[in-house]
């Protein structure tokens, strides 16, 4: 197996690659949500000027009647490839509506004929071709012609997704695309089809998944100097983890991180985990400007306040416990504090409490 790193634009630049998903592959499956989290670390990589792993590219070279061309069969990132084709053709639509383009950005044309193309050196052919369905409708987006009678959902939504994007004010399409060319990938190139299988079930579904808490975690810690990994983690993550203990697969400490980015990050209401931590990433990577200290520190904070509503349900020590250190507001501060000796208010909390479930 051939293993290197690549850009992903890499695929789309070299004019003798030919991308094909295979016909057992999966259709294209990709939400607007998934194509929001790669556009916001597209940009943020723009912002930082620096490279961003974007995943695991796995291939086998499929014979080719034509020696001039490499043709591709994809085992695994059809969805980054895909999705990367669609987010070139809208900001090629987006700078055909430019009246001049900038020096530091390809022509629309340079976009079609040179990464949605490639050419063996007699004809040009399409760069990527999809399986079943899809490959009809991205046939149709990338040569611009007719759409079929049924086009791919997922196909449609998310290049309408990018181009509601790119309509934004103060879209800058410079950003974009040095964005585009900081995604990174580790390409594996296998000759023999059943092991590139097998390199694509051990990357996606052997070994336990990753929790919540290994992910928040791995976020705040990682950039640190291994000493203050070492310092940030005993002084505030141990304590953290240990109020819960024991706690199996990391169950009642998911769940009061799941609650604290909850009630902090207002765009976190859901209970999907995935959803839960992406709210958070994106909060500390674009908002917030203190210490990644003071993050653990209320968070420990907040475990301890948690610690006692799994334990007692004490609904007292949790108001009362200051956990908030850095000052934005939260979920609960719009509401005002009643107190307990109101009638109207007992009685009205009396009456929700008997509707809640006794699980709770």
């Amino acid at each position: 197996m051939d293993v290197k790193q690549m850009r992903l634009l890499d695929f789309f630049e070299d004019p003798a690659i030919k991308l094909e998903i295979p016909p057992y592959q999966r259709v294209y499956s990709w939400t607007p949500r998934q194509c929001y989290e790669l556009w916001l670390d597209i940009m943020r990589a723009a912002r930082d000027e620096r490279d961003h792993f974007s995943g695991i590219v796995i291939m086998t070279e499929e014979p080719d009647g034509n020696e001039s061309v490499e043709r591709l069969s994809v085992v695994d990132g059809q969805q980054r490839l895909t999705t990367t084709t669609l987010l070139l053709i809208a900001l090629a639509r987006h700078l055909d509506s430019m009246e001049s383009v900038d020096d530091n950005l390809p022509s629309p044309e340079l976009i079609r004929a040179g990464l949605l193309h490639g050419d063996d050196g007699e004809n040009p052919f399409r760069k990527l071709t999809l399986s079943r369905d899809d490959d009809a409708t991205i046939t149709a987006v990338v040569e611009e012609t007719d759409l079929p009678e049924n086009p791919s959902k997922h196909i449609m939504q998310n290049l309408a997704f990018f181009s509601e994007q790119i309509a934004q004010p103060g879209f800058n399409p410079v950003a974009l695309w040095q964005g585009l060319g900081r995604l990174t990938v580790i390409a594996c190139f296998e000759d023999k089809p059943d092991y590139a299988q097998e390199v694509f079930e051990s990357a996606n579904s052997k070994g336990l998944p990753l929790t919540l808490a290994d992910m928040v975690r791995n976020y705040l810690l990682l950039e640190e100097s291994p000493a203050e990994q070492e310092r940030l983690y005993d002084e505030y993550w141990a304590e953290a983890a240990s109020l819960f203990d024991p706690d199996p697969g990391s169950r009642k400490l998911n769940s009061a991180i799941t609650a604290w980015i909850c009630i902090r990050f207002r765009t976190a209401r859901v209970g999907n985990s995935e959803y839960v931590y992406s709210s958070f990433k994106r909060y500390i990577a674009d908002e917030f400007e203190g210490e990644r200290e003071s993050v653990l520190l209320e968070l420990r904070a907040f475990c301890h306040v948690w610690r006692e509503q799994w334990r007692y349900h004490a609904i007292k020590k949790y108001l009362s416990r200051p956990w908030a250190v850095n000052g934005a507001a939260t979920l609960t501060q719009r509401f005002r504090r009643q107190k307990a000796t109101n009638p109207e208010y007992a009685e009205a909390l009396w009456r929700k409490l008997e509707k809640v479930d006794d699980k709770w």
